[in-house]
């Protein structure tokens, strides 16, 4: 009974309070349970829906799935989304037992290329001093989502291991988050054992970094400069998948996954 009360108190703070109407008299029925501390998520998925997700800090909340507190993401024909990650299953709602070491974690899907665009929508009841990151462990970066948005290009796929909420900064904290790939290729030549770029535009490329699927950097190259086209060994690198991310002299961040071969495909 008490977590089905919680349940409703959160289901209620996720829709619009103008919807809510609560009467006046007296004799009534009681008013809803309080609402629960929470904030909103928002991902606006390649400019044309925004996804949202919700979590909420009660004392009853575990770290594995809380029936009565959980809610489960039904979309599942969504060719592009994103939820939390609960026990191998996506979620729109997840309770939290709120502690400062903890991290959130997050399932990205995308059937072809797609920008995400991360931030905080709304809070209610959460303490407006503590910083909300969300940690990108290509680059194993935390970028201030409660402040500025985050926009990163996503893979096709469906990864549960690149994005997560955090309440600590560990790393490298990120405050210009461009993401830009017009008219810039990547490729990998595994006959050759080469990765290539086209810059069609001919930007200004200040670096260029290839990550492991673990987030740790093999390749790290600066200065690269306005070249049309760029190229990198990967004769030394073990077979597998990959995140190439260059860095543009505005700082906007251009990422494509890429996959090693030794079979010469």
């Amino acid at each position: 009974m008490k977590k089905s009360l919680l349940l409703l108190s959160i289901l209620l703070s996720f829709q619009s309070f103008s919807q809510i109407n609560i009467g006046t008299n007296c004799d009534g029925p009681p008013p809803p349970p309080p609402l629960t501390p929470y904030f909103k998520l928002n991902t606006i998925i390649n400019d044309e829906f925004t996804r949202q997700l919700k979590l909420v800090f009660t004392s009853e909340a575990t770290d594995g799935v809380d029936n009565g507190i959980d809610v489960k993401n039904m979309d599942t024909d969504f060719p592009q989304d994103i939820s939390f990650w609960i026990e191998n299953e996506d979620y729109i709602i997840q309770g939290l037992n709120f502690n400062l070491s903890k991290k959130i974690m997050l399932s990205a899907k995308a059937a072809v290329s797609t920008k995400f665009k991360f931030y905080i929508s709304e809070t209610d009841g959460f303490d407006d001093t503590q910083p909300i990151y969300l940690y990108d462990a290509v680059d194993m970066s935390y970028h201030d989502i409660r402040n500025a948005p985050y926009e990163v290009v996503v893979s096709p796929g469906k990864d549960t291991g690149r994005f997560k909420i955090s309440f600590t900064n560990n790393g490298i904290l990120r405050t210009n988050n461009i993401v830009r790939n017009n008219n810039f290729f990547i490729s990998q030549d595994n006959k050759n054992q080469v990765l290539n770029a086209t810059n069609q535009n001919n930007e200004i490329m200040k670096s260029f970094g290839l990550y492991d699927i673990l987030g740790k950097s093999v390749i790290s190259k600066d200065n690269l400069g306005a070249e049309q086209n760029f190229s990198f060994s990967t004769s030394g690198l073990s077979a597998g998948v990959y995140i190439a991310i260059f860095m543009t002299a505005d700082s906007a961040k251009i990422t494509q996954k890429i996959i090693i071969s030794h079979s010469g495909n």
